[in-house]
């Protein structure tokens, strides 16, 4: 069962994470490392609305997999229908307030010395968030479409979904940036255009799935856009503490990019390159996370206490190994691995050592990934808060501020403090786990 829904999940993570991979490769090839941390930093502005979208769904899921075990499906769809209303509403919200905010918060985060370079950054970057932005009207209620589906138990068709869009982005985003026939080149808006097209193009699918039925549960425009006050209750009280997660997780990320951006375009490119690199391998993980949360809500929903937890240990067991193993090829091929991205020497050269250095906290990332997904699987949201609070504040900032700026390591500091970061959550958010709260708790 591990197996059947976690290679699916795998993929479609792979691929979502190939969507910004791919913009950041062939952006590399443009050898322009203003165009490159551009992209980079723009990933961090989009990772604030992404993560309150992500916490919807995760709420979304561990209310439909409960419900869909216990063999109640209509209450499935009535708490999938809800979680698209709720996601909707937020959209609305915050797509119009993140393009305003843009290159203000651009504005306070790039601290390069050349104050053309800062100006070109901020620029590129305001323009690429601004464009995925408008994509994100249709984006963002896939997301959580793609969670209730997994739910469910259907982890293919959001992989279908997410392989049709990156065959759109890595197509559009190739003849935009460089130019084809008469089409001109258009560099980094034309990345930003591509992903939001091609964005929008999955969101679309996603709700063809569930409308038509191809997938599960299968959803009715009623269910989805008729607020019902109880039902998105239920789903905010399990979301709020996801939410409060990933606040303290952007606030923590924000500082952490800071430290970054102060040490020069050049970094800020190099450790975009690493992050692509990094994101890839954190797909087994991943996977196998999604895994869990539905295997652990169904069987807490059919009061199957012993398969929750089998699936659990075993899925943290083929998680360790994997990450593990891709961290062992991290070692031995950084330099070809960030190679690819065609960018500046210099740029190459810094992103070869912290590819090299972020091997060290794959398989603690693993374990962390694993254990928090069993929980929210179980409707526990308030374990993987904490431990997000105590890694933002007293591992991920404080580490990195220690070995990047105080031991004057620079961005190969910046990825051991990453690595001590992923290491305490690990140890704590096991401990949690080991207590045994999640195996009472009523959703």
């Amino acid at each position: 069962m591990i197996v059947s829904l976690a290679v699916p999940a795998v993929l479609e993570n792979l691929l979502s994470t190939a969507v910004f991979f791919a913009d950041t490769l062939l952006i590399g090839w443009m050898k322009d490392p203003a165009s490159l941390a551009a992209v980079g930093l723009s990933g961090t502005y989009l990772f604030i609305a992404q993560g309150v979208v992500m916490a919807l769904g995760i709420g979304a899921l561990a209310v439909v997999a409960r419900a869909w075990g216990a063999g109640d499906f209509a209450a499935a769809r009535r708490a999938a229908g809800q979680s698209v209303s709720l996601t909707f509403v937020f959209t609305l919200l915050m797509v119009p307030l993140m393009i305003l905010l843009a290159r203000p918060f651009f504005s306070l985060l790039v601290q390069d010395p050349n104050a053309q370079m800062r100006e070109t950054v901020i620029g590129l970057a305001s323009e690429y968030a601004t464009i995925i932005m408008l994509g994100s009207l249709l984006a963002y209620p896939r997301f959580v479409l793609s969670m209730v589906m997994r739910a469910a138990g259907d982890t293919r068709t959001p992989m279908y979904i997410t392989l049709l869009v990156n065959v759109l982005n890595i197509a559009l985003a190739a003849a935009l940036i460089f130019g084809i026939g008469p089409i001109p080149s258009m560099g980094v808006r034309g990345a930003g255009i591509a992903t939001a097209i091609a964005q929008a193009i999955g969101g679309l699918l996603s709700f063809g799935a569930v409308l038509t039925g191809i997938s599960q549960p299968k959803l009715t425009l009623r269910e989805m856009f008729i607020w019902d006050k109880r039902e998105v209750s239920r789903i905010w009280r399990l979301a709020l503490p996801n939410i409060i997660e990933s606040a303290i997780q952007r606030v923590g990320f924000v500082t952490f990019m800071g430290i970054v951006s102060s040490l020069g375009a050049a970094a800020i490119a190099a450790h975009q390159i690493t992050n692509s690199i990094e994101s890839m391998s954190f797909m087994p993980g991943s996977g196998l996370a999604t895994a869990v949360s539905t295997i652990v809500g169904q069987a807490l929903g059919a009061g199957d206490m012993r398969t929750a937890e089998i699936g659990t240990r075993r899925s943290v067991i083929f998680g360790i190994l994997l990450m593990s193993s891709i961290g062992a090829a991290f070692v031995a091929f950084g330099t070809q691995l960030s190679g690819i991205f065609g960018a500046t020497q210099e740029v190459l050269s810094l992103a070869a050592n912290t590819v090299r250095i972020s091997a060290l906290e794959l398989p603690t990332l693993a374990i962390y990934m694993i254990y928090s997904s069993a929980l929210r699987g179980a409707g526990d949201m308030r374990s993987p808060m904490i431990v997000s609070l105590i890694g933002a504040v007293f591992f991920r900032v404080a580490a990195v501020w220690f070995f990047a700026v105080q031991l004057k390591l620079g961005l190969n500091g910046v990825w051991l403090g990453t690595a001590i970061d992923w290491l305490g959550r690990a140890v704590i958010i096991y401990a949690l786990y080991r207590r045994g709260r999640w195996k009472s708790l009523v959703v």
